[in-house]
C-alpha cells in the first residue's frame, strides 16, 4: 500500500507543472481514491494540495497578464506627422497640430512702368490649431514675412465652437465670407497670386461669425469690426468701421472628381470716423511693389458694399472657375461710385488629377504617384484671364486687363513649384494708363 501511495505522489508531482495540471491531476487522484490505493485522509490532503496549488497558479497567472496588458498598454496619445505634426488624445477631446507654409518667388518685369526684378519670402506662416473638449476649436497664425506694427504679422486668431449639429460660432480675427478665391488658401490657389478682382476682397476683421456647411451647400454670416492693421490715425476717439458679411453656396453636383459649385457673396462696410476708402491692385504679381491700378484714397466715404457671384465646375482632370464682383461707394458730398472686376480661369492636370472641393472652396492637390515614391508628381496647366475697372465719375484708377500663363508641379502634398507669364494688355487711365507691362515669375513653396 505505501509502495502504491509513493507512485501516486510521484505521479501528482510530476504533473502539477503542466499547462493541463488543474484537471487531469484531480481526476488521477479521484482514479487512485476509487481504486483504493490512496485513503480516505490521503485523498483529502491531495485534493488541499491541489487546491491551494491551483490557487496560488491562478494568482501568478493573473499577475502575469496584468503586467503585460500595462506593459503593451497604448499611450493616451497619439503623433501623426503627415504635413504637419498632430498629436491628439485617443478619446478625441485634445489635439494640437502645427503646420505652417513657406513661399519664396522671385519675378522679372520687362515693359512700362520699369519695375525692378528681385525676390522676396512672399509668405512664411507659422500656425497652432487644434481642439479642446471635443467642442472648442483655435488657431492662431503668424507671417514671420509681413512682421510690424499694428498687428501686421497676426493672420488667423480665432476661438470656434461646433457644440451645436451642424453650427459653427467662430469669434476672433478672420476672413470675412466672400468671394471663392478669396476663401481660397493662398497656398492652394491656381495661380500664384490672386486676379485683378481681388482689389475687392474683403481681407480678414475682427468679429464674430455663424456658419453651416453641409455636402451640397454652405451658408456663412457675420459681423465684423476693423481690420489689425487699421488705425484711428491722431484722433484716439474716432469711431472705427464696421462691416456686415455673407456667403452662400450651392453644389448640386459634389462628387469626388465631378463638382457644378454656384455661389454668391454681399459684403457692406461703414467707414466709422475715419470716412475714407481706397482700392487698389497689383498687376497679378507681389514683388515689384507696384498698384497698376489704384483709387488712393477716396474721402467723405459714409460706407461702400460689395457683391460677388460665383461659379465652377470640375469634370475630372479639367475645371474651370469664374467670378463677378462690383462694389459701390456712397460719398456724402460727390456722386456715388461704381467699381468692377471679374475672372475667368481653367485649368487641366496632364496626370489625371482631380481640384479637392469641399465646404464651398477647393482645398490642396494631392498627387496620384509622389516624387520619391516612383512618381513623378501632379502637373497642372492653367489659363486665366482678369479685369479690373477703378474709372467712374471723378475717379480715375485706372482700367486694366491681363492675361496669365500657369504651370504647377505638385512633387508632394506639401511640395509645390510654380512658374506664372502674366500680360497686362492695356491700362486705360490712372497713373499707369497705356502702359503694359508683362512678368515672368516663379514660386517654391512648402506647406505643411
Amino acid at each position: 500500500m505505501l509502495r502504491k501511495t509513493l507512485i501516486a505522489g510521484a505521479i501528482f508531482s510530476s504533473s502539477i507543472g503542466s499547462a493541463y495540471a488543474g484537471s487531469e491531476i484531480e481526476t488521477l487522484i479521484n482514479m487512485l481514491h476509487e481504486n483504493g490505493m490512496v485513503n480516505d485522509a490521503q485523498f483529502g490532503r491531495l485534493q488541499a494540495e491541489l487546491k491551494q496549488n491551483q490557487s496560488a497558479a491562478n494568482q501568478e497567472k493573473q499577475e502575469v497578464q496584468k503586467q503585460l496588458a500595462e506593459a503593451t498598454k497604448p499611450s493616451d496619445v497619439e503623433v501623426q506627422v503627415k504635413g504637419g505634426v498632430t498629436v491628439k488624445t485617443r478619446d478625441g477631446k485634445f489635439s494640437t497640430k502645427i503646420g505652417g507654409r513657406v513661399q519664396a518667388d522671385a519675378a522679372s518685369y520687362s515693359g512700362q512702368p520699369d519695375i525692378g526684378n528681385g525676390t522676396e519670402i512672399r509668405r512664411a506662416r507659422l500656425y497652432l490649431s487644434g481642439t479642446m473638449y471635443n467642442d472648442w476649436g483655435y488657431k492662431l497664425e503668424y507671417d514671420f514675412a509681413s512682421t510690424g506694427a499694428n498687428g501686421k504679422g497676426i493672420t488667423d486668431t480665432y476661438i470656434v465652437y461646433n457644440g451645436f449639429d451642424n453650427l459653427e460660432i467662430k469669434v476672433g480675427n478672420m476672413k470675412a465670407p466672400f468671394s471663392l478665391e478669396q476663401q481660397e488658401s493662398a497656398s492652394t490657389t491656381m495661380f500664384m497670386e490672386r486676379s485683378l478682382a481681388g482689389a475687392f476682397g474683403a481681407g480678414r476683421h475682427m468679429g464674430a461669425m455663424l456658419s453651416t456647411q453641409q455636402k451640397n451647400w454652405t451658408l456663412a454670416g457675420g459681423v465684423f469690426g476693423d481690420s489689425l492693421t487699421a488705425t484711428n490715425g491722431t484722433n484716439h476717439d474716432q469711431e472705427e468701421g464696421w462691416g456686415l458679411g455673407t456667403r452662400a453656396t450651392f453644389a448640386p453636383i459634389n462628387e469626388k472628381d465631378q463638382v457644378l459649385h454656384f455661389g454668391l457673396g454681399l459684403n457692406y462696410r461703414d467707414t466709422g470716423g475715419a470716412g475714407q476708402a481706397s482700392f487698389s491692385q497689383q498687376p497679378e504679381t507681389h514683388i515689384g511693389g507696384v498698384n497698376i491700378a489704384n483709387t488712393n484714397t477716396l474721402n467723405d466715404v459714409t460706407d461702400f458694399y460689395k457683391v460677388g457671384a460665383e461659379a465652377a465646375t470640375v469634370m475630372g482632370p479639367f475645371s474651370v472657375q469664374a467670378e463677378y464682383i462690383t462694389t459701390s461707394v456712397s460719398r456724402n458730398s460727390a456722386s456715388d461710385l461704381t467699381f468692377d472686376g471679374w475672372y475667368a480661369q481653367t485649368s487641366y492636370f496632364l496626370t489625371g488629377e482631380s481640384r479637392n472641393y469641399a465646404k464651398g472652396t477647393f482645398g490642396n492637390i494631392t498627387p496620384k504617384a509622389s516624387v520619391g515614391d516612383g512618381g513623378i508628381g501632379a502637373w497642372e496647366l492653367a489659363l486665366r484671364y482678369s479685369t479690373l475697372d477703378l474709372n467712374d465719375k471723378d475717379i480715375n484708377g485706372g482700367d486694366v486687363d491681363s492675361y496669365t500663363l500657369g504651370v504647377n508641379w505638385y512633387a508632394t502634398n506639401t511640395l509645390r513649384f510654380s512658374a506664372n507669364y502674366v500680360d497686362v494688355l492695356n491700362v486705360k487711365g490712372g497713373l499707369y494708363s497705356n502702359q503694359e507691362p508683362s512678368i515672368f515669375q516663379l514660386r517654391s513653396q512648402w506647406a505643411f
